[in-house]
């Protein structure tokens, strides 16, 4: 499943995210990956946000790119039986033309801030669980692209009984 994205600058107001951030770094690329919480009960909807810093001089691929290029798109993907639904959107990335290729590719540079929101299974019984991730990209600069990467994360998330579950106060 993919997760929904939608690309915004930093500026833009952000969710509030208290749950436990996790940083994944990779090259010239570093994601910082957060939910609105760190606890909720199944069923719950918790919003998403993927904070993305490239470094000056590299870019990272949007779409749509041209078939047969070898190019690879970036993605984040929440790939768990936790979730019961995710949405995806992503903006249209910045043209950037390369005269040498005469060509002019999709392409995201500096920092970004994806949103989303994962809405968590009905069926979760209460406990510490992961929700494990891929972020995949391809990096690139004025005179070489470097090999494809996915990298894998997991965000901690404990499950709480919901309130329908849970014992009445006496």
């Amino acid at each position: 499943m993919l997760l929904a994205l939608t690309f915004e600058s930093v500026c833009a107001a952000t969710p509030s995210l208290k749950g436990t951030p996790v940083i994944v770094q990779a090259g010239e690329v570093q994601a910082r990956i957060a939910l609105s919480a760190d606890h909720a009960p199944s069923g719950h909807q918790l919003d998403v946000a993927v904070d993305l810093q490239i470094a000056p001089g590299w870019h990272i691929y949007g779409e749509p790119l041209p078939d047969g290029e070898g190019l690879t798109p970036t993605s984040v993907k929440f790939d768990s039986d936790l979730l019961a639904q995710q949405t995806l959107k992503l903006p249209k990335p910045t043209p950037l033309r390369f005269e040498t290729l005469n060509e002019t590719y999709p392409v995201y540079t500096g920092r970004l801030k994806a949103l989303g929101t994962l809405v968590l299974s009905q069926k979760i019984k209460p406990g510490n669980y992961s929700i494990p991730g891929t972020l995949t990209f391809q990096q690139c600069n004025d005179t070489m692209c470097k090999m494809p990467q996915t990298v894998s994360f997991e965000i901690p998330i404990k499950i709480e009984p919901s309130e329908a579950t849970a014992a009445p106060n006496i």
